[in-house]
């Protein structure tokens, strides 16, 4: 490693071994804040997830009576007539730098149905289908911030171990390597100084 061992070289050196050490704390605490809000996230996804099955496995279940009790044609028929029009709109959230999607909008109005052809069946299942659309939406907005989170937390966590394990011992050793050599110069011409000054005293003396 060949540095000039000079001061404003060993300032300077000092000067980017704090950044360094600044820019890997801080970026050591957005990675430990975006690691939280991943687990927080993948929580909040597994509930959402068993709340879904639930509510789906019980639509299924009165949509499979309804066919039963009405007939499968019948049940085509009708659902013909509840295609409607939805809206769908996202928004972006900062999050230490990172960029999420979240809901902004969501409205679903389809066209109804005659309830005289339906059965209590098909209106049970017609309901729970409803419901549980907006938390569909939701569940591929959490996936996408996952994601996101992931990708992220990766990126950080290789920028983290480049500061921890590469620039800072490398930057460490340049300051010591620097002060090293200063220190030695000034022995040097500490020694050189005492040699100078014996001979003058003994010059003078004679």
């Amino acid at each position: 490693m060949r540095v000039k061992p000079t001061r404003m070289e060993l300032l300077r050196t000092k000067k980017k071994l704090k950044l360094a050490e600044r820019g890997h704390k801080l970026l050591k605490e957005k990675r430990d804040t975006l690691v939280m809000e991943f687990f927080d996230t993948l929580k909040e996804i597994k509930q959402l997830r068993e709340n879904l099955g639930k509510k789906m496995w019980e639509a299924d279940k009165q949509l499979i009576l309804a066919e039963a009790y009405q007939g499968e044609h019948d049940i085509e028929r009708i659902a013909i007539g509840l295609a409607g029009n939805t809206t769908i709109s996202f928004k972006m959230r900062n999050l230490m730098g990172v960029k999420i999607p979240e809901l902004a909008k969501l409205v679903i109005e389809p066209e109804w149905y005659s309830i005289i052809s339906a059965s209590t069946y098909l209106e049970s299942a017609v309901k729970t289908y409803r419901e549980i659309a907006p938390e569909f939406i939701k569940l591929v907005e959490l996936q996408l911030k996952l994601r996101k989170l992931g990708d992220e937390i990766k990126r950080t966590k290789r920028r983290v171990n480049a500061l921890e394990y590469i620039t800072i011992p490398i930057l460490g050793d340049i300051k010591s390597e620097i002060s090293f050599k200063l220190e030695e110069m000034e022995r040097e011409n500490f020694t050189r100084l005492k040699k100078i000054k014996s001979k003058a005293e003994a010059k003078y003396e004679s």
